[in-house]
């Protein structure tokens, strides 16, 4: 059986890359996970995700402490030199 850690982990996604695209989305952590597989290869389907990352980033700044807020930079700068943008 697949667990949860072994999806993200297939996908090459971390803790905050997945929480960031749950909130934007509105789906749920595994879903996330199908979706950007699906859309893995393509540029502009990157793009939005990383879209929805900075948004994700500009509510951890309105809430959070700064060591937060460089976590989710590191998550964005994973998502961005994982996936293609171009």
């Amino acid at each position: 059986m697949l667990t949860f850690e072994d999806c993200a982990d297939f996908c090459d996604l971390t803790k905050d890359e997945i929480q960031g695209l749950a909130e934007g989305t509105h789906l749920h952590p595994v879903e996330v996970c199908a979706l950007v597989q699906r859309h893995a290869d393509n540029p502009r389907e990157c793009r939005k995700m990383l879209g929805l990352l900075q948004e994700y980033l500009e509510r951890v700044e309105c809430h959070a402490d700064a060591k937060r807020s460089h976590e989710v930079h590191e998550a964005i700068n994973h998502f961005a030199s994982n996936h293609p943008m171009i």
